[in-house]
């Protein structure tokens, strides 16, 4: 029985060191591919955008602000077995990217197809501008006075009515902007946006603000380049009743951009009630 045994537990030790052995140079072998895939990360190199590839509403003076995007490669190992998954995480974690259709091997290094962002309003701060999009989301910073022409969205002034000075907004790229102001800022914009009013006439609705009413409530309205300004009234996203429906707000808006070029000529206009009558009230100067 003696002998037995000892031979059963030499056998049970002798299995054991084999498949701690096993273990341990299965673990070595993973921790060399991660190594090796950290090594191939930090000589990566940097992936150069093609401006012509951008979509048209992109400025092409932007190209080179799209920041992560450029340093995507230099965290990718390319001889890695994940490497096209791992382009695809690192892409979609870009607020830039709305979404990645593939990717794949160019004579060049990487490439790949996809849907940018388009940003929804620029929101101005102290420095400049905040690109942001129709949910909320802060893209990117645009420093100087005025948004590049090429975006073809409105600007926004927050804070009080009137206010010609920039406020200092605690945000930053890759936050969401919260509070009702921007709720019903943003509901105002999806409405507009959804029916392709900005790239309709480019330029003629460049600015949006707002004052609040007798009853607490903000009053939207459209700052127009003639001059007149296009009073929407409560936003969609506005909680308070509405007067109209934003159906009948746009066909109205869609006249006043039909006859925009008589409107220009005609002297005394202030501005146009959206919300009130298929044409608007014209609200006119003493």
């Amino acid at each position: 029985m003696n002998s037995n045994s000892q031979q059963h537990s030499g056998s049970a030790r002798s299995w054991m060191l084999a498949l701690v052995l096993v273990i341990g140079f299965g673990a070595f072998v993973i921790y060399a591919k991660v190594d090796v895939d950290r090594r191939m990360m930090r000589s990566g190199g940097v992936w150069a955008i093609e401006p012509s590839t951008l979509p048209p509403w992109f400025p092409p003076q932007f190209s080179n602000q799209l920041g992560e995007l450029h340093r995507v490669p230099s965290r990718v190992s390319l001889h890695s077995v994940r490497w096209k998954e791992g382009v695809i995480g690192e892409l979609s974690a870009i607020p830039w990217i709305e979404s990645v259709q593939r990717v794949e091997r160019t004579a060049r290094g990487i490439g790949f197809e996809g849907q940018l962002v388009r940003p929804s309003v620029g929101i101005r701060i102290d420095d400049g501008w905040l690109l942001v999009d129709g949910i909320g989301n802060v893209l990117a910073t645009q420093p100087g006075d005025f948004l590049f022409p090429e975006w073809k969205m409105p600007e926004y002034m927050p804070g009080a009515a009137g206010s010609t000075q920039p406020v200092a907004i605690d945000c930053a790229v890759g936050d969401r902007l919260g509070g009702s102001e921007y709720v019903e800022l943003l509901g105002l914009l999806g409405v507009l946006w959804q029916d392709n009013i900005f790239d309709r006439v480019p330029g003629f609705l460049h600015e949006i603000s707002h004052t609040v009413d007798g009853s607490g409530q903000r009053m939207w309205h459209l700052h127009t380049s003639i001059g007149i300004l296009l009073h929407w009234g409560r936003s969609p996203s506005s909680e308070a009743a509405q007067v109209a429906s934003s159906q009948q707000k746009l066909n109205c808006l869609k006249h006043v951009l039909e006859s925009r070029n008589q409107l220009a000529t005609v002297g005394g206009i202030q501005g146009i009630l959206l919300f009130r009558g298929e044409e608007g009230t014209v609200v006119k100067s003493d």
